[in-house]
């Protein structure tokens, strides 16, 4: 009787607690916002001039950055730039290195099915730059084929790139797009390079580059801030503050800040 009477107490005691530990894990899940309580930490390359650089007193700046910091004061939170390699940038999120990537990141399909994206918040025009003295003629993205072209690694750039250049023609990979725009000042290196209307024409300007943008602008990217898969609560919040962001205008401010136009509009 003793026995049985201390087996189903046992039995009582062990759900007991795992009920306790599931609504703990629960409710953990449904409050957690961002990694470190207080903060909303943000990553981003710092290696895309206009949007986000490092300036000549050594911080980070830039339209991206502007809008990181107004969305984390309407989170309530202070917010905390995170410089990080573009090319590794979402498995830093996925390791919850940060709570978000405010970088010019563009929603793609595959992107998709590792982490969860806020509405766009941004445009961006992918277009052709080439040093017209070895550009070999190219005019448009028809003169591509058996081509060199150069693009940021990890962009969506890349995989439209293989399109174009068939089997006899290859994509360089760069760290960033002003290393990628200075390879073609060497006849030889790159035939072409492929990047955002709006980060090309600031490196040229700013670096002197024998570049110029040729042709119509191959596609548009929408980019919007992924933040881990599942975490709802933190997603809601950026939309919500993106929404409130462009009603009381102040993307448009941001936007016009850095390009004199709104970055939302189709027509930019």
């Amino acid at each position: 009787m003793r026995k049985r009477l201390a087996l189903v107490l046992g039995v009582f005691v062990t759900l007991l607690v795992s009920g306790c530990g599931q609504q703990a894990t629960s409710s953990g899940s449904a409050t957690k916002l961002t990694v470190e309580e207080g903060t909303f930490k943000f990553a981003l390359s710092g290696m895309a001039k206009p949007y986000n650089y490092t300036d000549k007193d050594g911080k980070l700046a830039g339209f991206d950055v502007d809008v990181a910091m107004e969305v984390g004061k309407r989170l309530g939170l202070t917010p905390v730039p995170v410089q990080t390699p573009w090319g590794s940038i979402l498995q830093g999120l996925k390791a919850n290195k940060y709570d978000a990537i405010i970088g010019g990141m563009s929603i793609t399909e595959e992107r998709e099915k590792q982490v969860d994206f806020s509405q766009p918040y941004l445009l961006q025009k992918a277009v052709m730059f080439v040093n017209e003295k070895n550009s070999g003629g190219i005019k448009s993205k028809d003169d591509l084929k058996g081509k060199v072209v150069g693009v940021v690694t990890a962009s969506t750039y890349k995989e439209y790139a293989q399109e174009l250049i068939g089997p006899e023609g290859k994509v360089k990979e760069y760290e960033t797009d002003q290393l990628a725009l200075q390879e073609l000042n060497t006849e030889g290196r790159v035939d072409v390079v492929i990047t955002d209307l709006g980060v090309g024409m600031d490196a040229i300007k700013n670096n002197q580059l024998p570049a110029v943008p040729i042709g119509e602008p191959l596609f548009v990217d929408k980019c919007g801030i992924p933040v881990q898969e599942g975490n709802k609560a933190l997603l809601d919040a950026i939309n919500k503050a993106l929404d409130e962001m462009k009603q009381d205008g102040t993307y448009l401010a941001i936007s016009q800040k850095w390009f004199n136009k709104d970055m939302l509009s189709e027509s930019n």
